[in-house]
């Protein structure tokens, strides 16, 4: 019985030294079969930032104006931060209760007034704030190449009023707005009311409501309030937008915008 006990245990301890070997030879295959790679990634987020002022525009400028009144009125976008496709979204409004504006002859004549000096910012510029100007001079200015009628043409294409809405338009800038330069445009420089503006044309801007008398006279039956301008400066990542159509289609369907 001894024996029989004693053969068991060296049998059982065999057994043991066999499942060791084999774990380690598992061991060993893991070693040589074992490998290791690793990938790491930064991301950051891409940043457009751009504003708006008007450098030379006083509070209390746009008031009292009269056949020949000449301001200046610079909206001036900056692009701060990265490349943008950029836009300037003009409102006109009524002074008193801020409705849009929907008349097509006021939109008109307010349109009229306003300019961009090609020799803005210079120490000569063109239109001079200082002097009075006749429509007539204002159009050779105009046919001379010295200044443009409305809006600056060199940097902006007018890109049509919001469908509906005749006093909301947009002028899409016509490059890259970019950042690193940096990119400064200057929508127009001036208002200016040409000397010659009849009595019905000033109550027209200025939404009264008139009557003309037979003698001529111009009569005022409602006073209006006067208008103003909004100006707001729009932009979109240039970044993944293969060109301005594009973009611009994605601001307006950011913006819910329709285009007439």
């Amino acid at each position: 019985m001894r024996e029989f006990f004693a053969n068991k245990k060296a049998l059982s301890l065999t057994a043991l030294a066999v499942a060791l070997v084999a774990a380690l030879a598992y061991a060993s295959t893991l070693a040589f079969f074992t490998d290791y790679d690793e990938v790491e990634n930064v991301f950051t987020m891409g940043n457009i930032k751009i504003g708006i002022e008007e450098p030379n525009w006083e509070d209390g400028d746009g008031l009292d104006l009269v056949p020949g009144s000449v301001r200046e009125k610079d909206p001036t976008v900056t692009a701060h931060e990265g490349q943008s496709y950029m836009r300037v979204r003009m409102e006109l409004v009524d002074g008193a209760n801020g409705a849009l504006i929907t008349d097509a002859e006021r939109i008109n004549l307010i349109l009229s007034t306003l300019f961009f000096d090609k020799a803005y910012g210079s120490a000569n510029p063109t239109i001079a704030v200082n002097d009075v100007y006749s429509t007539q001079q204002l159009e050779a200015l105009v046919s001379a190449g010295k200044i443009y009628a409305e809006y600056n043409k060199d940097d902006f294409v007018f890109a049509g009023n919001e469908a509906g809405k005749p006093g909301v338009r947009y002028y899409n800038y016509k490059e890259i707005f970019d950042a690193a330069v940096p990119d400064i445009a200057v929508l127009f420089t001036n208002v200016v009311i040409p000397k010659e503006w009849s009595n019905e044309e000033i109550c027209t801007l200025h939404g009264s409501s008139y009557e003309v008398l037979p003698n001529g006279t111009v009569e005022i039956t409602a006073p209006g309030s006067g208008y103003k301008i909004i100006l707001k400066a729009e932009a979109i990542q240039a970044a993944e937008m293969p060109n301005a159509a594009t973009a611009f289609a994605a601001l307006n369907e950011a913006t819910g915008v329709v285009l007439a």
